[in-house]
């Protein structure tokens, strides 16, 4: 049986819910398959062994092509673990992203702006990608669309024929369709990039949206998405000028308060993926229930580190910090 669940989007595309950080519906990657195969992203080093049982499941391992729709860690630290396998097997993947991710991708290390405590592995060999460019996988061909917002080097992956946009994380996040979240992550948020996203993808009238963080969206309910997270992106940036302003930025409780309370955002139930971390949930609950503590909510502590990383965002966007390594893409980080 694969680790991770496979769900169908068109006849040539599949979702895996990779689950990332141990949770259900956080993180996907994509698989598009024509005569030959590309996974889109690889997830973190966690789930890479998860995702290599699951696609061996399908036959699909290894993938031709490994397309990176960005450089942040969690889309790119599985890759050299899927790469090694398939060497392995005598079936080297190739590996493509943005060509202003290169320099981003063979040093990782600027990616500690997210965890300090975190090992991150260079990925070198890749090939570059251009905007408006063509990979034919025999039989169907996606479009590379280029963004850059919510990282410098964002990409999206349009199947024109199925109008199916594969959009990374330059759009938002949506969490079980009841809390939605805000790009603007570290190190080279760039909120002009991020409208600009959002207009390419407007004017792509797509009938099918994936998101990596989580699920795809089609019909009425991608306009939707589109609306909510421009006002999304705006009420939480105002939320953290005003935390600023009143010296309280560096108060993660202040702001969720004040997100929870302005957002008016229900927290969405939050599953975890493997079983033994759930028991370990329960008896730790159990535990806090006997002290008469209340227990732990998967989602509040999962909102509590997103903010962490947006009060992070901020402060590099307005010049107030810098990441704990400049990246070297040309691309940097720009006052708001």
């Amino acid at each position: 049986m694969a680790p991770f669940r496979i769900e169908p989007v068109n006849d040539h595309l599949s979702m895996i819910d990779i689950e990332l950080f141990g949770i259900r519906r956080a993180g996907a990657v994509f698989l598009v398959r024509g005569g030959l195969s590309c996974l889109v992203d690889a997830g973190t080093s966690k789930e890479a062994r998860g995702l290599i049982r699951t696609l061996d499941s399908i036959r699909a391992f290894p993938p031709d092509i490994l397309i990176l729709t960005h450089s942040h860690y969690d889309h790119t630290q599985g890759t050299p673990v899927l790469c090694r396998e398939a060497e392995k097997r005598g079936h080297p993947i190739k590996v493509m992203a943005s060509e202003k991710a290169i320099p981003n991708l063979e040093d990782q290390s600027w990616n500690s702006t997210f965890d300090e405590k975190l090992k991150f592995e260079n990925i070198k060999g890749v090939e570059a990608l251009h905007d408006g460019q063509v990979v034919d996988l025999d039989g169907c061909e996606i479009e590379v669309i280029g963004f850059a917002g919510h990282c410098a080097d964002d990409i999206a992956i349009y199947d024109r024929q199925r109008e199916t946009l594969i959009a990374g994380d330059a759009l938002g996040y949506q969490v079980e369709k009841s809390l939605m979240f805000p790009p603007f992550m570290p190190p080279f948020w760039r909120k002009d990039g991020f409208y600009a996203a959002v207009e390419k993808t407007r004017q792509l009238g797509c009938k099918k949206l994936c998101l990596n963080h989580f699920g795809c969206l089609e019909g009425d309910g991608i306009e939707t998405f589109l609306d909510d997270t421009v006002r999304t992106y705006e009420t939480w940036w105002k939320i953290f000028a005003d935390a600023d302003k009143k010296g309280k930025l560096d108060d993660p409780a202040y702001l969720k308060d004040r997100i929870l309370t302005v957002v008016d955002q229900r927290l969405p139930e939050l599953e975890i993926g493997k079983p033994l971390m759930r028991i370990m949930l329960a008896m730790i609950n159990v535990a806090k229930k006997i002290r008469g503590k209340a227990p732990i909510n998967v989602a509040e502590v999962q909102l509590e580190g997103i903010i962490g990383r947006l009060t992070e965002g901020y402060k590099v966007a307005t010049g107030k910090s810098r990441p704990h390594k400049l990246p070297t893409t040309e691309s940097r980080p720009r006052r708001m």
